[in-house]
Formats: C-alpha cells, sequence, structure tokens
C-alpha cells in the first residue's frame, strides 16, 4: 500500500516537471521545422526493438562536448554513424533512410544527409525525447 502511494506521488510529480518544462520550451511551428528536425513517429515496440538492436550490436559513445541528444540537434563529424539494418527497417519502414548511433546510453536516429536527430531513444519509454 505504501508503495502503491509512493508510486503515485512520483508519478504526479514527474507529471507536472514534465508540464512545467513544456511550458518553459518555446514554441515551435513545425511547418516551419526541416521535414528531418520533425520528430520520427514509432510506436512503443518499434522503439524497443531499435533500442535493443542497436545497443546490442554497437559501443556506447561519450557525447562530444557541446553535444546535446535532442531531436533537431545536429550531430558532429566525430560521431560514427552507421546504416539502419534491414532487419529493423523492415519491421519499422518510416525509420529505413535513417542512420543510427548510440550516445549516452541513448539510441539516435539521424539523417544521414544533414546529421539532424530525427528520433532519440531511450530504455524506459517514460524518458524518450520526441
Amino acid at each position: 500500500m505504501k508503495a502503491s502511494i509512493t508510486n503515485s506521488v512520483a508519478g504526479a510529480l514527474l507529471l507536472a516537471l514534465s508540464a512545467m518544462a513544456a511550458a518553459q520550451a518555446p514554441p515551435q511551428d513545425p511547418a516551419s521545422a526541416p521535414a528531418s528536425a520533425q520528430a520520427l513517429n514509432l510506436t512503443p515496440a518499434q522503439r524497443l526493438a531499435i533500442y535493443q538492436s542497436v545497443t546490442g550490436t554497437q559501443k556506447n559513445s561519450a557525447a562530444p562536448t557541446g553535444f546535446r541528444v535532442t531531436v533537431g540537434a545536429h550531430v558532429p563529424d566525430s560521431v560514427e554513424l552507421k546504416p539502419l539494418s534491414d532487419t529493423l527497417a523492415k519491421l519499422a519502414p518510416q525509420a529505413k533512410d535513417f542512420s543510427v548511433a548510440m550516445i549516452e546510453k541513448q539510441v539516435i536516429l539521424v539523417d544521414p544527409g544533414n546529421r539532424q536527430v530525427v528520433a532519440v531513444v531511450t530504455q524506459e519509454p517514460a524518458n524518450e525525447v520526441r
């Protein structure tokens, strides 16, 4: 019972903090953002498959100085990008043209043409950045 109450309070606090962070973020007009900067919509199953596959096959890299893992961020040339595997491309066809890398235990999907992050996939679905 006590754990249930603690979990409920923690969930409410997390929701409140998320709402405050969203309120502080400047509004963005999706129509004005480049297509590659718009978040890639993946299902939870696709996100899980991508995370498990990439973390099982790629090295976890430290974030380069000044780079923050967020959708729309430009990935420095020092970060090695790899193509999405054929298996994952079939599982998530909307992501087939993107490259992947793992930075700070976060999988990033990147537009290889302009090196912009289009999705960030983390181990915990609640912590995913969209």
